[in-house]
């Protein structure tokens, strides 16, 4: 059960290292508070999700949602290529909470159907808060020449591939 908990939270606080490297290579402005709301709002949607997994007792079709969220994450980063980054920039942390949250339902029904500890959704919160956190220094404090010239299309093309590798690969 520690090792399902572990996995978890490592998967959705890779979103949260992901975001945070695009957000920090941009520097876009992000406050402590909006991080601390998106990261409750991470947990909260597990920890929801989670209780309508083990109340169902139905493995959903992982496949299936990894299908769905690799769709939005495709269409989010073609609309934000084709809008020249004002499409996710403009309303920042609801545009985040969203995408962020669907990969996180899928984890929070699957964990529910595995009996995974309900205390988990805590642990996914820390976790997405401290790797987004770190994600952020990391962007921020990249110099590379490719990323310095490619800087407006570079979140598209990250939101695309993996968008592209959820629909091909799940």
């Amino acid at each position: 059960m520690v090792l399902t908990t572990l996995l978890f939270c490592m998967l959705i606080g890779f979103d949260g290292l992901l975001w945070g490297a695009i957000i920090g290579y941009k520097r876009v402005y992000f406050s402590l508070g909006q991080l601390l709301f998106l990261s409750a709002g991470v947990g909260v949607i597990f920890f929801f999700t989670y209780l309508f997994g083990s109340l169902v007792g139905v493995e959903i079709s992982t496949s299936l949602l990894n299908r769905l969220s690799g769709m939005v994450f495709l269409a989010v980063g073609l609309l934000q290529l084709t809008h020249s980054g004002r499409f996710l920039f403009a309303r920042l942390v609801r545009n985040l909470f969203i995408i962020v949250n669907i990969d996180n339902i899928g984890y929070g029904v699957v964990s529910g159907v595995q009996e995974v500890h309900p205390v988990t959704g805590v642990f996914v919160a820390a976790a997405f808060f401290v790797l987004f956190v770190f994600g952020m220094v990391a962007g921020s404090s990249a110099r590379f020449k490719f990323l310095a010239r490619n800087n407006k299309v570079l979140p598209s093309l990250i939101l695309i591939v993996i968008g592209t590798y959820k629909l091909l690969f799940s």
